[in-house]
């Protein structure tokens, strides 16, 4: 990732849920902010940039608390970003319009009960709303070609239809032990990304070729967007390009 941000513009990194594993953070003192996130990424180019959080379902074990009260009080280097639970930000502006808009769920409680998340997301979505781009960023996804019978119990394909209504065109999410790139005709580009899971899913196999990536390896997913399109790479942990998928307006 370090190498990846010296050598493409880089202005923040999406991360994804299962902060801190196994059972998240006790407090914003806890040690495993030092060594599972700020001595982590501290290379030149990362250690002043953004970290966008999510909560997953190992930190819904810890303190979700304490992830929101270390970002809220800027605490280490100030890179942790995480203005609630479920929270909105917008990025770079192109015709008098935003760029795009990210709303950053907690798919915990969306699986849990949906009601307040989906309310809250067709709010930051209103169908007149100035924006080129519409993403979802989440641990679970929306869909997944796991072959885990728990993994599938939380993915949340049956809440497509809403995203669908609202005219998402991604949704980034890590939840699965493995990369994966699904592009279906009418629904968002469903992209995961498998940051750092130690226990790949193996015996893989997309649904149909011509729409479907996956493979077990891990590593991260580089995400470029303009005016017109929303590229994404995925790339294995040495920063390798593995595979690429674009969506166009």
């Amino acid at each position: 990732m370090e190498r990846t941000a010296r050598e493409k513009a880089t202005h923040g990194v999406l991360y994804l849920g299962d902060n801190f594993y196994p059972k998240g953070v006790r407090s914003t003192t806890d040690g495993q902010w030092q060594h599972k996130f700020e001595r982590l990424y501290s290379g030149k180019y990362l250690r002043g940039m953004p970290f966008f959080a999510v909560v997953g379902n190992h930190d819904a074990e810890g303190s979700i608390d304490a992830e929101l009260e270390y970002a809220r009080r800027r605490l280490g280097s100030g890179r942790w970003q995480m203005d609630g639970p479920a929270y909105v930000r917008d990025f770079g502006r192109v015709q008098g319009k935003i760029l795009a808009r990210i709303v950053f769920l907690d798919t915990v409680a969306l699986c849990r009960e949906p009601s307040a998340q989906l309310q809250y997301l067709a709010q930051a979505f209103a169908p007149d709303g100035p924006f080129v781009w519409r993403i979802v960023v989440g641990h679970y996804g929306f869909r997944s070609l796991t072959n885990e019978p728990y993994t599938r119990k939380l993915t949340l394909t049956h809440l497509l239809p809403q995203l669908q209504a609202l005219g998402i065109d991604a949704c980034i999410t890590a939840n699965d032990r493995f990369q994966q790139v699904i592009d279906r005709a009418g629904e968002p580009l469903h992209v995961s990304a498998n940051g750092g899971g130690d226990k790949a899913e193996l015996g893989l196999h997309p649904e149909n070729p011509h729409t479907d990536f996956v493979t077990s390896r891990g590593g991260f997913a580089v995400v470029t967007i303009d005016a017109n399109t929303l590229d994404v790479e995925l790339r294995d942990p040495s920063g390798a390009a593995t595979f690429r998928r674009s969506r166009s307006k």
